[in-house]
């Protein structure tokens, strides 16, 4: 058995907190989803939340691209998990986001972000279940 949660974890950070709650709730059949607003979460109960996952995700809509708290969230929690990624919406400078962050363009419907995450999150699955195999082997 093992001690993640392999259902992946994905926080939204959209303009608003009705626009993170409806779609946190249309992704929701694949995934643990929640809405973040500043003050919901800590840094810490970020980190700690994201740790109990095999992955987790951060997907940042372009109202909430400059937002530094968000970033500095996702910097830390990129730090500290190994499988963390941002789906950033909008057009994004992704020097300012964590390594393997992905943007989509603002244009893209709804419906085109949730099957690009949905398709992330399972090729992610398959590559965390294949490192874990290689390091199982190359421990025996």
């Amino acid at each position: 058995m093992t001690p993640f949660n392999s259902t992946p974890l994905i926080w939204v950070a959209f303009g608003t907190n009705a626009e993170s709650e409806s779609f946190a709730e249309r992704i929701r059949d694949f995934s643990e989803a929640h809405a973040l607003a500043d003050a919901d979460v800590s840094d810490a109960e970020f980190v700690h939340a994201n740790a109990k996952h095999q992955s987790a995700w951060l997907i940042v809509d372009e109202a909430m691209q400059g937002n530094s708290t968000i970033k500095a969230l996702a910097k830390r929690a990129a730090e500290a998990h190994e499988y963390f990624r941002c789906m950033v919406v909008g057009e994004a400078d992704l020097k300012l986001w964590p390594p393997n962050s992905i943007a989509l363009s603002s244009d893209a419907l709804s419906t085109a972000v949730i099957d690009r995450l949905r398709n992330e999150s399972h090729v992610l699955r398959i590559a965390i279940s294949r490192n874990r195999h290689m390091r199982r082997l190359q421990r025996r």
